[in-house]
């Protein structure tokens, strides 16, 4: 069994990143395994190195293997994405603000979207680099300082903001993504198609769908702190009308149902899941 597959990481983030950079992971083991992960969504992308050997994945069966040492993984919508872990495995992650791939790799969000990108396809910025550096890499720590002094040039020449964007963002965080959309349209002053429509492109996924899965994993975030018996008021503090609904929307995104997936054979994926915590 895979004890941490992707455990958070306790990280200040440089002040330059702070736009962009929401925590950090690592996940590893020190033997083999032979392991299939499924990769559900959360809302919030990743920049990964792997100092392992490749893993291949499956997206609604279809098979891809991870292109490179430095990926960049997207939104998950829509899709059964299953990770096939074979032998020693090592990873550390970055987790972005969800407009981070727009603003600093200057591609919409839906590049991104369902797959793992290698990081020397998702910007023009030389990536060789990086790669040497992290070869000769001896800690987690100085393999982490490496990718953020990365991000850190690509700050640098990000993309200008869109202010009704990130203001639309902030609020639905801070909602829990219990918010209604007419609001957070009226709210950033433009059409209803041109809300859609830019949220999208950029976030990579509708703001309906968005919205939904920051409600499910605030609770889900909750529900790993505390006891199963309690789903019911979890459920219910944070916007759902009642302990079923809630159910309904967890199995439809996991898979299975709050209390299998807690104590069933995936309970270790709960190390990456949830809701991670903007400072």
């Amino acid at each position: 069994m895979v004890e941490r597959f992707a455990k958070k990481v306790d990280l200040e983030v440089p002040a330059k990143l702070r736009d962009f950079v929401v925590a950090f992971i690592h996940g590893e083991t020190d033997f083999p395994v032979q392991l299939q992960v499924p990769i559900f969504t959360t809302g919030f992308p990743l920049l990964i190195n792997i100092y392992s050997e490749k893993s291949v994945y499956t997206v609604n069966n279809e098979k891809f293997e991870t292109p490179s040492n430095i990926c960049v993984a997207g939104q998950v919508h829509n899709a059964e994405i299953i990770f096939q872990l074979e032998g020693i495995y090592g990873q550390i992650g970055i987790i972005l603000y969800p407009t981070a791939l727009y603003y600093l790799f200057h591609k919409p969000g839906f590049f991104f979207l369902n797959r793992w990108t290698a990081l020397e396809n998702a910007t023009t910025t030389n990536s060789l680099t990086l790669n040497t550096k992290l070869e000769n890499c001896c800690s987690t720590n100085e393999r982490f300082c490496q990718l953020l002094d990365f991000l850190e040039l690509l700050a640098a020449q990000r993309l200008p903001p869109i202010e009704w964007l990130d203001r639309t963002l902030q609020k639905i965080l801070e909602e829990d993504g219990l918010i209604d959309q007419e609001q957070l349209i009226q709210e950033a002053g433009i059409s209803i198609r041109h809300f859609r429509r830019i949220f999208k492109n950029v976030i990579g996924v509708p703001p309906k769908y968005f919205c939904k899965v920051i409600q499910l994993n605030t609770v889900f975030e909750l529900l790993k702190s505390g006891s199963s018996e309690k789903i019911h008021h979890l459920a219910l503090d944070c916007g759902y009308y009642d302990q079923a609904h809630f159910t309904r929307d967890f199995y439809k995104l996991m898979g299975d149902t709050p209390q299998n997936f807690l104590q069933g054979k995936h309970a270790y994926l709960q190390t990456y899941m949830g809701r991670p915590e903007i400072k």
